[in-house]
């Protein structure tokens, strides 16, 4: 595999990290659907295994990168293309779609057995949150911080 290059690492990497990033996507567009899982052990596994896939899948599709550097491949666009965008597919199929199946599994079948479900913790606003950092921020060090005057509380 010596012989790929920063691009072809970074497709490898791309393809790796992709059930991970997705798994952020889907907690940030629909955290009501996560919140019963994160602590349940069906949920956990489901993303682990979700994980290893994307993991797996990126070393498969680094194999097959290093496979289309052969030089009869290499001298044929045509050929070049056909082999990425194949390679592409086979671990789309083989390891992406069951990954991103996994994540979106794992919730729903906590969902429907109707498991224990641990107790969310309680939602703070982000201004609350900031509010609070700010003000952990001047305690620790008060002389280093000039946003402290926007802080309620004794300057």
């Amino acid at each position: 595999m010596h012989r790929l290059n920063a691009r072809h690492w970074g497709l490898v990497a791309i393809v790796a990290v992709a059930p991970v990033v997705l798994a952020f996507v889907l907690g940030a567009s629909a955290p009501q659907l996560l919140e019963p899982v994160l602590g349940t052990p069906v949920g956990g596994l489901s993303w682990g295994l979700a994980t290893v896939l994307g993991l797996v899948g990126g070393a498969l599709f680094a194999r097959i990168l290093a496979a289309l550097q052969r030089p009869r491949i290499q001298a044929s666009p045509v050929l070049r293309m056909l082999g990425t965008v194949g390679g592409a597919s086979v671990v789309v199929t083989l390891c992406i779609v069951p990954a991103v199946a996994l994540m979106l599994l794992g919730p729903g079948w906590v969902l429907q057995q109707h498991l224990k479900v641990p107790a969310a913790p309680t939602a703070r606003s982000l201004e609350a949150t900031a509010v609070d950092l700010l003000g952990q921020v001047r305690r620790a060090d008060p002389h280093r911080l000039p946003l402290s005057l926007l802080l309620p509380g004794p300057h």
